[in-house]
């Protein structure tokens, strides 16, 4: 996987396709947006440049290496190589790493997207804290550009972002409007840009800040807590089924071979309960510990 501080062989990737991809760096303006959402502070050339030379890299390896395999695997089945045999591994090899080459493309595509969207999942689960905090900031006669600074010491995702707002403004020289201008643009969270586009307006009008907060805490707690709330009923639903189909089938099919068995011969028996016991139901029963973090609306 591509690194994110740092491209591997990423100078060297700019010298070989930098040229050669610079004229068609207009067809990928999505994926400029994309990096810069998730964070990634490549130039949009740097990082094409090596997702493509990673590609290629791939395709001449799995070139090699497929038409060793493919070559050894037709010859066990034809003691001499006719032409069409050659011709057959060769075709074959060369599209397989198309293939593989055409897969590490798209990984590297589609990083900053998944990497955008996990950033998105995790400021709005922090979001409704984050503003909660803020608005208790203001009522205390806090400046705005010091809610920032306060708001970057609680770390987080959302802290980072507001450490860069406050970056922006005392060591840039930029106003406040202009770095939340920037940082709505940059994130990739719609509810994060809404407020931060909300706060740009309030302070371009002289309203109050701190009833904008305290109005957007209490929207923000609502949709949390109906989250929570769709969130038991998800729990409950999934308990239900990871008793039914899990625990209780694991024992019944645990019971229904113990008493088959003796009837059939089979000697399969202890070992086929023991991986229920020892493998499959704690397997399962982790997967299903993962599925309850992943939906949780919680931090």
């Amino acid at each position: 996987m591509i690194m994110l501080k740092d491209l591997p062989f990423k100078g060297f990737a700019v010298k070989l396709f930098g040229p050669m991809l610079n004229p068609y760096l207009g067809y990928f303006e999505n994926l400029k947006i994309n990096m810069r959402k998730a964070g990634m502070k490549h130039r949009l050339q740097d990082y094409l440049s090596t997702i493509v030379f990673y590609s290629f890299l791939t395709f001449l390896v799995s070139l090699i290496l497929t038409s060793v395999f493919v070559s050894f695997y037709v010859g066990l089945y034809s003691r001499t190589m006719s032409l069409t045999d050659v011709v057959y591994s060769y075709t074959l090899a060369i599209i397989l790493s198309f293939i593989f080459s055409g897969i590490v493309f798209f990984i590297g595509y589609t990083y900053p997207v998944l990497k955008a969207k996990t950033l998105k999942i995790m400021i709005e689960r922090s979001l409704p804290f984050a503003v909660f905090y803020m608005a208790t900031s203001a009522s205390s006669g806090v400046m705005p550009v010091e809610i920032f600074k306060m708001l970057s010491v609680r770390g987080g995702v959302i802290g980072k972002e507001a450490g860069r707002i406050y970056s922006d403004v005392t060591t840039l020289g930029m106003n406040l409007s202009d770095a939340l201008q920037r940082a709505a643009l940059r994130s990739p969270s719609p509810l994060f840009s809404d407020l931060l586009w909300g706060m740009v307006s309030t302070i371009t009008t002289g309203g109050d800040m701190q009833e904008y907060l305290s109005s957007k805490t209490r929207t923000f707690m609502n949709h949390y807590r109906l989250a929570l709330e769709e969130y038991a009923k998800q729990i409950s639903l999934y308990t239900e089924i990871y008793i039914t189909l899990i625990i209780v089938g694991s024992l019944f099919f645990i019971v229904l071979i113990s008493i088959i068995a003796p009837m059939t011969g089979g000697s399969a028996t202890l070992l086929i309960q023991t991986f229920l016991v020892f493998f499959f139901i704690p397997l399962v029963s982790t997967g299903f510990i993962f599925l309850l973090k992943a939906i949780s609306p919680t931090e």
